[in-house]
Formats: C-alpha cells, sequence, structure tokens
C-alpha cells in the first residue's frame, strides 16, 4: 500500500452506499437507461410508402395508357416528369377521378406541343385467332393465285 492511503475500500463503499443522494441519483440513472433501451429494442412502425408520380399517374391509366407514357418518356426524357408531376398533383387533390385512356394522355402531350408517334396495328379475328391485317393480305395473295 502507498503511504498515506490508509483508507480501507470496503469502509469507503459502505460510506457511499449510505447516502441517500447518490442512490437517487443512481436509481434515475437506472431508470434512464432502462427507458433508452426499451426505445432502442422497440419495434418501429413502417413508415407509410409515398408513391412517386409516374406511380400514380400510372395507377389511372388503362387502354395502352402505360405504353404511350413509356413512348413520351422516351422521345421527351425531360419534359415528360414535369407532365407527369402535374397530372399526379391534379389526380392526388381528385381521388374520384376517372381513369385516363391511352388516347386520352397522347392528347394532352399533342396539346402541349409534345408530339410522337405509336406504333400501331389493326389486328383482325380470324378462326379464333387476332391476326395482323398486313398478314391477312399476305395470305389472301399467296391463296389465289
Amino acid at each position: 500500500m502507498r503511504k498515506g492511503f490508509n483508507c480501507n475500500c470496503e469502509a469507503l463503499l459502505s460510506i457511499l452506499e449510505d447516502d441517500s443522494e447518490l442512490s437517487r441519483i443512481n436509481a434515475r440513472k437506472m431508470a434512464d437507461l432502462k427507458r433508452r433501451i426499451e426505445i432502442a429494442t422497440a419495434p418501429k412502425p413502417p413508415t407509410p410508402k409515398v408513391k412517386t408520380s409516374k406511380e400514380v399517374v400510372m395507377a389511372k391509366l388503362y387502354d395502352r395508357g402505360d405504353e404511350v407514357l413509356n413512348t413520351a418518356y422516351s422521345y421527351y426524357p425531360k419534359e415528360t416528369p414535369i407532365v407527369v408531376d402535374h397530372l399526379a398533383t391534379y389526380l392526388r387533390q381528385n381521388p374520384q377521378t376517372e381513369k385516363i385512356s391511352g388516347g386520352e394522355l397522347l392528347s394532352i402531350f399533342r396539346t402541349i406541343g409534345l408530339r410522337f408517334s405509336l406504333k400501331t396495328s389493326i389486328k383482325v379475328q380470324e378462326k379464333g385467332k387476332f391476326i395482323d391485317l398486313a398478314d391477312k393480305f399476305k395470305l389472301k395473295k399467296e391463296e389465289a393465285p
């Protein structure tokens, strides 16, 4: 032992344990630690996923509307997101709005000056199958020698 250190550790601990002020502080700190542990280990509620503007618009499209929108993105990659943002804002404010067809969406793009063409085909039903009109004419030419 060092000189001048005549204090017994056990005696010091018993004096500290007797101190009621210290025990209240320790109890408060322990309660605070338990609360922090409970908060840290508690399962967090899932945050609701916010739909993007494109998802909002896509949910309201039908009848080749998705094809029109994807084509618009390929022709006008900078302008189309602006249009989609405005459409999504309108659809969020008016959730009772009817669905938007591909033709109506194409008309919207053409009205604001964004013109593009879509691949179109005419199909006819023959013997329970849908065949392109061009293929049907080819078949008729081959059959009529």
